[in-house]
């Protein structure tokens, strides 16, 4: 009697793959299908690892040992700085890069935690080596002289540093009549007399004309700046480097 069932379900199976045209797929379109899954996930890892890279520069060069001289705390600091963009960049190429780990031939055996995490970590792995090979400062630059927003938005770390009312003031020096000042361009392409009379040099800084530099002390009057300490910017040099230089300073 089973078996009699078992013909019948399979006559009838027969009888539909043959009434509905079915026919098997050939193999190039599962090939070509798991090499284009493949392609995708490598692409998402690629991206990812190049934020990681990015972020990394940027964290290295945050100012973590001189936060308390922006008038900050460490925590207030910590939030103004953290790179959010590439946080939400890295978690949406994650979340990508999971899901076609996931599509993969052998993938649906593993679960998503698993897979996520692995995803994180090969973009970690990954985004180290590019950062070692110089790839996070070259793209910070790349996407600082093209992107808009870039300072409010990608690295606010460079909105922090163009705040002249609170004594943190950033931009492009344009020219040095003497050893005691200099005019400096801000992000909004505004002059600047900075008054370097009793100023000091941190990190290796060098006021050199057409180089981005960041500066802390006192805004004296309308656009002139009174500097303590003398930095050198590094995260976000590409973006001062694109400004349109003011005819009244050149």
């Amino acid at each position: 009697m089973l078996d009699q069932n078992n013909a019948g379900f399979e006559n009838k199976l027969l009888a539909k793959i043959k009434d509905s045209k079915m026919s098997p797929k050939p193999r190039w379109r599962f090939l070509l299908t798991d090499s284009f899954v493949w392609f995708a996930g490598l692409i998402a890892l690629l991206i990812g690892a190049a934020a990681i890279s990015v972020m990394i520069y940027l964290f290295k060069f945050n100012d973590w040992e001189i936060y308390d001289q922006t008038k900050k705390s460490f925590l207030e600091f910590f939030i103004l700085t953290l790179p959010y963009f590439w946080i939400v960049f890295l978690a949406l190429f994650v979340f990508i890069l999971s899901y076609y780990l996931k599509h993969t031939k052998k993938g649906y055996r593993y679960s998503e935690i698993l897979i996520i995490g692995a995803s994180i970590i090969l973009s970690v792995i990954l985004g180290t080596v590019l950062y070692a090979t110089g790839c996070g400062e070259k793209l910070d630059n790349i996407i600082g002289s093209r992107t808009p927003y870039y300072d409010q938005v990608i690295n606010r770390h460079v909105d922090m540093w163009s705040q002249p009312h609170e004594g943190r003031l950033s931009g492009l020096v344009v020219d040095k009549s003497s050893d005691e000042q200099f005019i400096l361009v801000d992000r909004e392409n505004q002059a600047w007399i900075v008054n370097t009379e009793n100023s000091k040099l941190y990190g290796g800084a060098v006021v050199i004309i057409y180089q981005p530099i960041r500066l802390t002390g006192k805004e004296t009057g309308e656009h002139t700046f009174r500097a303590d300490r003398i930095l050198p910017l590094n995260a976000g040099r590409g973006f001062f480097l694109r400004l349109n230089i003011p005819d009244s300073t050149q």
